[in-house]
Parts: structure tokens; sequence; C-alpha cells
């Protein structure tokens, strides 16, 4: 009764169909993983890797689920890694349940990996690429030649994209330092991976017939293409591939000599020798290379201490021991416990997603559990490694080649926080180092029952669907996410290139129709209102359709600031918007905007602290009331936070010149011009209170520097005239004001001033009297 049942609902075409869809779900992983992209500006490769791999395995899952339905059978590897790695996504749930169920937490915004949908994509590519791939043993050869394919195809690629830089495809590769597997960093983790799995397996059926050409071309070009890219860890890292694979081979040998065992390695040698050598010299080679090839790209990220305070931090409380501070939150909790140090860089403004690596991240925002997970995880490994080793004179290439890969990439998580396509790949090569396992009889496959005829079955039927359900509805929100995210790009590359603000509120419209609870895309609403209300203002439309479309726009502009915080409201940058938002309304004079303004600046404080615009936010609100001493104040605590806050330095001139504090206006006017040497609006401040306390030598040359930064700076010109009649040099200062008067014709007071010193009268002959 119940196979007719389950005939009834799943005929075995359809179940057929479904092994079909789930088997091609994972070898067009293998194929695509690396060099799926989407050829235009606004879609970022993360965010096509990302939505590749939700889409791919959601349908790839729910296909493998409808194909044990009908066969009544549940087939799984009996595998420790399998165990150990379902841990991952288990702890990021709890984490995110026990730290607040936050949207953020679970699907985050578009490209995200440290969130509890990334995390369960990951397994579930791991599930069902050891189900699918195990249960042929020619598959596994399948899958690699389909993954050198791929390779192949993003070498061709980026060969294009260097050698004529202008073919952007499409606008994806919009730089030199970018490719189509991630970041510069991941194109060459990857390259080295490419390298080694193309030459341990050249001679191997996997790469036999035309393959083999394939294989030995990516082999070569990858290795060319690593020195372009050259970062020093990766010739170590495949330097440590070339040691590992060859220690494997050197004790898995034939019993002879150990001369002969090593000749038989003494290709992994070279490539050893090569990796070192490189890690010393690569700078130098690359330094003969062609100008276009010389591609340099600084890749800046927390360091290990940075990382490892960050989490001593979060840890202070019992429950964070445990759970962390919740997936996708290590944003947050940079922007609380960053090192001041840290403001003293370029970077003091940057929000790392990211700690040091993608597992001590892990440990950081989801604790104990985290920790518990990922070290399960790799002693999952190191026991596959040790079975190898065991069994080292039976044991494959192809599985020695997968053990390698699989540890290499594992250790990126640890040392660096690969993106989507490496995070893929590594758990795809989890599946396949367990199929392979399953195929050399290391480990067997249990069977699980859904037979409708016993109970036992019936649970397992229904939890397996309701297992389904929830990876698909998972899929879906994931997937909103991304489209959601890609249209706020849009967005912006709309805006940057024709400063149309009604198409590009169009796009963030879109955005939300797609995913309300995007934050991000309510921060471009008001930014865009932000325009559009100037925009509106400045009209000398006064009719009363005008000013409906001006209320309406306020209306919704501060609807989307409210709704941005009331969705992630430790998300400091939605307070930050709000607040920025308000402060201009405060400006305009409307009623409550001030005070709203302060509070959420004061919300900006307690998730940033260490952060110094909030400081100056409050300062302008002081400024634009008259409030100088209050406005000191909050200066004061900004340079606190930042030393060299240019922008503090510069408000805190100007109040000090106000209060003829002229020794304390310079110092601070000085400072300006020595962290932002060419703002010419900086030397011109510094001018003109040199100017006031009669240093007129140093203001001449503070108005030069500041003209000769921006030739047609009026102001700077006037004064510098000024400055150099002080000096008695009439006829720079000549030159200097026709210049002001050529620009500005109409200007009486300037052709008189031109006219008195061309006749030899005192200029300021009047105001000394």
């Amino acid at each position: 009764m119940g196979d007719f049942a389950y005939g009834i609902l799943f005929p075995m075409q359809y179940s057929s169909r479904a092994e079909t869809i789930a088997r091609w779900s994972v070898l067009l992983l293998f194929l695509l993983t690396p060099l799926f992209f989407i050829p235009v500006p606004w879609v970022g490769i993360v965010q096509a890797k990302m939505l590749l791999g939700t889409v791919a395995i959601t349908v790839g899952f729910l296909a493998w689920i409808l194909m044990s339905l009908g066969e009544s059978e549940l087939r799984v590897p009996k595998s420790p890694l399998l165990v150990a790695a379902l841990l991952i996504p288990i702890a990021y749930c709890i984490s995110a349940v026990v730290t607040g169920f936050s949207w953020a937490s679970f699907v985050g915004s578009g490209g995200g990996q440290d969130t509890v949908m990334s995390l369960a994509v990951w397994y579930f590519a791991l599930l069902l690429s050891a189900a699918i791939l195990g249960a042929h043993a020619g598959r596994i050869v399948m899958a690699l030649r389909l993954l050198m394919f791929g390779t192949f195809i993003v070498l061709v690629v980026q060969a294009l994209h260097l050698i004529i830089p202008s073919f952007t495809f499409g606008g994806a590769l919009a730089f030199p330092a970018t490719s189509i597997v991630g970041s510069w960093h991941d194109l060459g983790i990857f390259l080295a991976f490419a390298t080694f799995i193309s030459v341990a397996l050249l001679r191997t059926p996997v790469f036999e017939g035309i393959w083999r050409y394939v294989a030995i071309i990516t082999a070569f070009a990858s290795l060319t293409l690593l020195v372009v890219v050259n970062y020093s860890d990766v010739w170590l890292g495949l330097s440590g591939l070339g040691v590992g694979y060859a220690l494997l081979r050197y004790f898995s040998g034939e019993s002879g000599s150990w001369f002969s065992r090593l000749k038989s390695v003494w290709l992994w040698l070279a490539l050893v020798i090569l990796g070192c050598a490189m890690y010393f010299g690569g700078n130098v080679v690359q330094g003969v290379l062609p100008s276009q090839l010389q591609i340099v790209q600084v890749e800046v990220r927390p360091s290990w201490n940075g990382t490892f305070a960050i989490g001593r931090e979060v840890f202070a409380g019992p429950a964070q021991i445990f759970f962390g501070s919740g997936p996708n939150s290590f944003p947050q909790e940079w922007g609380r416990y960053k090192p001041l140090s840290v403001n003293g860089t370029q970077f003091w403004n940057a929000d790392f997603n990211y700690g040091v690596g993608f597992v001590p991240t892990s440990f950081v925002t989801t604790g104990v559990l985290g920790i518990v997970a990922w070290v399960a995880v790799c002693a999952a490994l190191l026991w596959s490694l040790w079975r190898l080793f065991r069994n080292r004179r039976s044991a494959s290439v192809a599985r020695m080649v997968l053990m390698i890969s699989a540890l290499y990439l594992t250790a990126y998580h640890i040392v660096y926080v690969p993106g989507p396509a490496l995070s893929l790949l590594t758990f795809l090569f989890f599946g396949a180092l367990v199929a392979e396992e399953v195929s050399a009889g290391m480990i067997s496959r249990t069977a699980l029952s859904l037979s409708w005829d016993v109970w036992k079955g019936r649970v397992a039927a229904v939890a397996l669907c309701l297992f389904g359900l929830v990876l698909f509805f998972g899929g879906v929100q994931s997937t909103r996410a991304l489209i959601s995210d890609m249209l706020v790009n849009r967005a912006v590359v709309e805006f940057g290139a024709s400063q149309d603000i009604a198409k590009a509120t169009r796009s963030v419209s879109l955005a939300l129709a797609v995913l309300p609870e995007s934050d991000r895309a309510h921060r471009a609403g008001v930014e865009l209102g932000i325009l559009q209300l100037a925009q509106l203002a400045g009209s000398s439309d006064t009719s009363a359709a005008s000013q409906a479309e001006l209320q309406n726009t306020l209306n919704a502009t501060i609807q989307h600031g409210l709704a941005a915080v009331e969705i992630e409201s430790g998300n400091y940058q939605n307070w930050l918007t709000l607040a920025r938002l308000y402060g201009e309304l405060a400006g305009a004079g409307v009623e409550g905007a001030e005070e709203a303004a302060r509070g959420a600046y004061a919300q900006v404080r307690e998730n940033n602290p260490t952060n110094p615009i909030p400081y100056l936010g409050e300062a302008q609100l002081d400024l634009a009331r008259g409030g100088d001493e209050a406005a000191r104040k909050n200066l004061e605590a900004a340079l606190a936070i930042k030393p060299d806050f240019a922008a503090a330095h510069f408000l805190l001139s100007q109040i000090h010149a106000r209060a003829n504090r002229l020794d304390a206006a310079r110092e601070n006017a000085a400072a300006v011009v020595q962290i932002a040497p060419q703002d010419a609006l900086g030397w011109y401040n510094l001018g003109t209170i040199l100017y006031a306390g009669g240093d007129y030598g140093n203001a001449a040359l503070s108005f030069e520097q500041a003209v000769g930064i921006e030739n047609n700076y009026a102001n700077a010109l006037f004064l510098l005239g000024l400055s150099y009649y002080r000096l008695d040099r009439k006829d720079d200062a000549l030159a200097a004001l026709k210049a002001v008067a050529n620009a500005n014709p109409n200007d009486t007071t300037l052709a008189e001033a031109i006219a008195t010193i061309e006749a030899g009268e005192d200029l300021f002959a009047p105001s000394e009297r």
C-alpha cells in the first residue's frame, strides 16, 4: 500500500527527472562556481555567486528529496565529516535565536556569508554532493572535468581583461584587480588550487583524451597568472599543496629505496621550491612584467590581535561566551570595540564585515558553539587524512587530491575570508571527498526508510518534507535579499551616471517591493529623498501641487529613515542616516527636527562609540543656532576619539577665531592642512587666520597654496592680493586683484581697489584714520 501511494504521488518518470535535476545541480555547480557572473555593473561578483549557490542548492536539494520520496528511501553516507559539518549551521541557528532573531543574522543583505542561511546552503552543498557523487563512481570524474573546464573559461576571461582593460564584460570587471572568481586574492587562491588539481590528475583517467590537453593548458596558464596576481601567502599555499601531496605519494609508493621513491615526486618538490622562491622574490619577478600586468591590490582587514580584541569584549558576558554576538554581527562589534589606534589610519571609518579570517569571525559571532563546530570539522578532516594515510597504498590519486584540496581550502578559511565561490567549492570538495570514500569502500551509506507502511517511515517522510519546505523558504528569502541589494546597486549606478533622482528612486522602490525589510534600501531612499527635498525647496514653483509634492516627499523620506532603524536598530549607519536627515530639516527650520537629530546621534554613539562623526554632527547643530561653546565641546570630544579629524579641526579653528583666540585657531587650522594638504579650503582658512593675526607673509604662502590647488579660487586670490599689498609687493597685489576682477567684472569695489593701488594711494588709508 505504501509503495502504491508513493507511486501515485511520485510516478517513476518524475522520480527519474528529480534525480537528473539533483545530479546536474551538483555537476553544474562544479562548472559554474568559478566562472558565473552577471555582466552588468550593478551586480557584484559576490552577489552573483551567492545567487548561483542559493538557487542551485535549493533546487537540487528539493529534487533530491523528491527523488528519495519516490524511491521510498533516503540514502546518506555514514561520514563523520557530514555530522561534524552539520554542527556549523546548527551553531549559527542557535546563536541567531538566542541573540535576538535578527534578519541580518538569518539572511543578511546581498553577499553576506556569515549568516545562518549562507552556512546552511554550504552544508547542503556538502550533503548533496556527497549523496549524488557517491551514487556512481564516474560522477566524481565528471565533476572534476567540469571544474577544469570552468577554470579554463576563467583564465580566458581574465586574459582578455588584462590584455584589453577596456573590455570590462558589461562593467562587471571595472578595475584591473578584479576577477570573475571573486577578489584578486580569491583569484590567486583559486589559481594555486587549479594548478595543483590539473597537475596532480594529469596522468590519471580523470584527464584522459582531450581533457589532458585542457589540464596542461590550465596548469600552465594558472601558474603564469599567479605571477601577475603575486600574493605571498598564495605562493606558500601552493608550496603547501606540493608538500602535502608529495608526502602522500612518497609514503604510498611501491617498496624500494628512498631515492627511487624520491624520484617519483621530483615534480612536486620542484613546485615547492618554485613556490618558496616566489614567496621571497615574487615582487622582483613582477617588476619586470609589462606595466599593465604590474597589478597591486591593497587588501585591509583586522589583524589577529584586532579580531581577538573584539572577541574579548564580546565574551565579557556569560551568554556571549557560549553564543557569541550573533551571526553577521561583526561589523557592529567592530564599531563598538575596535582599538582607537585604528582611528589614526585611513581606514578609521571602514566597517569590516569579518575579522582576520572566516573561522575566527565565527568564533566571535557564534561563541563556543561556533568553536566546537569548526573544531569538529577540522577533526573530521584530520580523521579522514589519518585513514587515508593508514591505507595509503590502496588509496587512489583522486582521493589524495580531494583530501589535500579540502585541507587547503579549509586552511584559507582560518587565515583569510574567502569569497562565496571558494566557500562553495570548499563544501563541494568536502562532499566529493566523502563520495570518494564511499566509492573506495572506506565508509558505507545508511538507508532510511521513507515507506508509508510503517510509522517510522511516515515520520521520516513528513520530517523530510518539512525540512525541504524550510530550505525552500530560506532560499526564497535569501534570493529576495540578493535581488533587493542588486536593485539598490542599480540605483547607485543610475544616479552616478545620469544624476536622475526619479530613475534611481524607482529602482529603490522596486528593491523595497522585493524586500521591505531591507534597511539598506531604506537608507538609499533617505539619501535620494534629501536630494529631492533640496531640489524642490530650491524650485521657484510655489503652486499648491508643488507644496504637496514637497510635503509628500518629506513624509516618505522620514518614513524611510524610521523604517531603517526599526528593521536594524543595532546598525549605526541607519541611525546616522536618520540623524543626517533630521539635521537637514533642522537647518530648514522644521520644528522638533534638531531634538530628533540629537536623539539619533546619541543612538549612533551608543552603537558605535569609536566613531567621531556623531560629535561632529551635533557640533554642526550647535553652530547652526550660534552655540559656539557647546560646539567646541563636541568637537573636542570628536578629536579625543580621532586626533587627526580634519573636519573637527576646521570648525574648531573658526570657533577660536571668532572668539579672537588666534593662537588656538592657527594651531587647529595648521592641523587641517597637515592632514589634508590638497584641500584648498583648508589653506584658505589658515590664510585668513594668519592674515587676521597680522602674519601677512605666512598668510600669503597659505593663499598661494590654495590658489595652486584651485586656480579660480576668487576669495583666496583676493586675500592673496591684500597680503601682497601688506608686504609691499604692489605688482603682485595688482596681478592677483586683476585676476579676481576678470572673473567678477561687475564688482565695483574691486575696480576701485585696483585704481587706488595704480594711483599710488594707500589702499587702507580710510580705515586707518
